[in-house]
């Protein structure tokens, strides 16, 4: 067998006092890392997110310094699920409208701000976009119960994402513009080229169509319509900018509001062969493993981490033709559940190290076949770009690896048949079951029956312990095993 480089050695040994894992794991770890698959880092585009937030604040505010204040506020992000910061800018904009009284709280009004959210993410990773917004809110939420202390209705402001025609109407009718400044004024290198990208592309050249006032007015938002993908049960929130421009509250259950206009002005709606495919799948993995989702918009497909890999989007018959076969992404069957929840809770205080054990050892025999297409993990396709695949991923080599060699803290037995079952899953001819969110579900459940996490985890995987895991593993381990638990990780 020929030596490695010496390049490579030095760089497996990096990858060994990063995780802990022996040297030939530490290869194999490497080689799946960089065999046709993105390094792991900040990758991204940079992109922008137009945002409404709607604040109660006392009438006597300042217009501007609120803009001002605000978008100084928005130059990092944290993203508590992942444990990533990123750097983050902002343009507030206040609409030239007067602000409402609001008629819960004497004093105050209703103050609409457009907020265009900058910040260079992986946008093509399912949930990305979702994820941006939600960690932007998160600062301007801190900021304005900072300054206004109870402030707002429910306790805090609204946010809603809108798409970019609507966002340019208000911002055209600005009464104020502010933008990220202080000690964070300074772009980060390159941002300013690329904003200027950007924002050129979003700019309809001189002959091109332009939204009309008029085409805003009842435009339903997507993504937010009752009865859409959040379920009936999700809040829908209507732009009417008819008049002083009112957001209001669409209540789940009410008369919708007239669809969204199309620029020809007929309402929108699946037509010809786009009314055949509404029967596709949501989510399908290919012949290699690889995973694809449906765009809301047109129909096709697109890759989880298909800008790093060069795949473009495709119809749902070009990719059966050129990736096939396609399997369509499907929940566990109520026996593969019940078998999942057995083994766990046969596992006792054995459970935490059993499930890990397993979901390493899966890995590993993906990482043994050297795959050079799909998802880092054949564990991951169902839905590579999510939270829980990527603390499955990580976990499983960094604690999983470790646990496998120690025997008397996990289940043999247990392991087994958490392996068969996910197994199956994975690699089943007709459908593929998402590995990480499901496992996660079944374990939550394991842990609420059991009493919590002291009953399905044993002393050495105990916060504040003299010996076992250090407390930041043991937390990263709860944040993914008990994300869908109902009993606090912190307990």
């Amino acid at each position: 067998m020929p030596k490695d480089s010496r390049a490579r050695t030095l760089a497996i040994r990096s990858v060994m006092d990063e995780t802990g894992l022996s040297y030939s794991r530490a290869a194999l770890y490497l080689d799946q890392q960089s065999a046709g698959r993105p390094a792991r880092g900040p990758v991204g585009q940079l992109g922008v997110q137009p945002l409404l937030l709607s604040a109660s604040v006392p009438a006597v505010a300042d217009r501007r310094a609120l803009a001002q204040g605000l978008a100084d506020q928005l130059h990092t992000l944290h993203r508590e699920a992942t444990g990533e910061t990123y750097a983050g800018r902002a343009d507030v904009i206040v609409p030239a409208r007067p602000w409402e009284a609001d008629p819960t709280r004497p004093g105050y009004v209703d103050a609409l701000l457009l907020v265009h959210a900058w910040a260079v993410r992986p946008y093509d990773r399912e949930g990305e976009p979702d994820s941006v917004v939600n960690d932007f809110y998160a600062v301007a939420k801190a900021w304005i119960a900072d300054q206004h202390p109870a402030a707002g209705r429910g306790g805090g402001p609204a946010i809603l994402p809108v798409q970019w025609p609507v966002a340019k109407v208000l911002a055209e009718r600005a009464a104020v513009a502010a933008h990220t400044a202080g000690d964070h004024e300074e772009l980060p290198e390159g941002w300013a080229e690329l904003i200027a990208a950007r924002t050129a592309e979003m700019t309809p050249a001189d002959g091109e169509p332009r939204m009309p006032d008029s085409a805003v007015q009842g435009m339903v938002l997507p993504g937010m319509v009752p009865n859409s993908a959040g379920g009936p049960g999700k809040t829908s929130m209507v732009w009417d900018a008819d008049g002083q421009g009112q957001l209001t509250a669409w209540a789940p259950g009410a008369e919708a509001p007239q669809a969204p206009l199309q620029d020809s002005g007929a309402p929108a709606g699946p037509e010809g062969d786009e009314a055949e495919d509404v029967d596709l799948p949501y989510r399908v993995v290919d012949g290699s493993f690889q995973g694809w989702y449906r765009r809301s918009g047109d129909g096709r497909y697109d890759a989880d981490s298909g800008y790093r890999r060069g795949l473009e989007t495709s119809t749902y018959e070009q990719l059966a033709a050129a990736r096939g076969p396609l399997r369509p992404v499907k929940p566990p069957t109520a026996e593969e559940s019940a078998a999942v929840k057995a083994a766990l809770a046969g596992a006792g205080r054995k459970a935490v190290a059993t499930l890990l054990v397993a979901v390493f050892r899966l890995t590993e025999q993906d990482a043994v076949a050297r795959r050079t297409e799909g998802a880092q993990s054949w564990l991951l396709a169902g839905r590579e770009g999510s939270h829980e695949s990527a603390s499955l991923h990580q976990l499983a080599w960094s604690v999983g690896c470790d646990l496998s060699e120690k025997p008397g803290r996990y289940d043999a037995a247990a392991v087994a048949e958490l392996v068969r079952v996910i197994t199956g899953w994975v690699s089943g001819p007709d459908r593929y079951v998402e590995v990480a969110a499901n496992l996660a579900g079944l374990f939550g459940d394991v842990a609420d029956e059991a009493g919590g996490w002291a009953a399905v985890a044993d002393r050495y995987m105990q916060r504040h312990q003299r010996v076992g895991h250090p407390d930041e593993v043991v937390e990263a381990v709860q944040r993914y095993l008990m994300s869908q638990s109902s009993t606090h990780v912190h307990e």
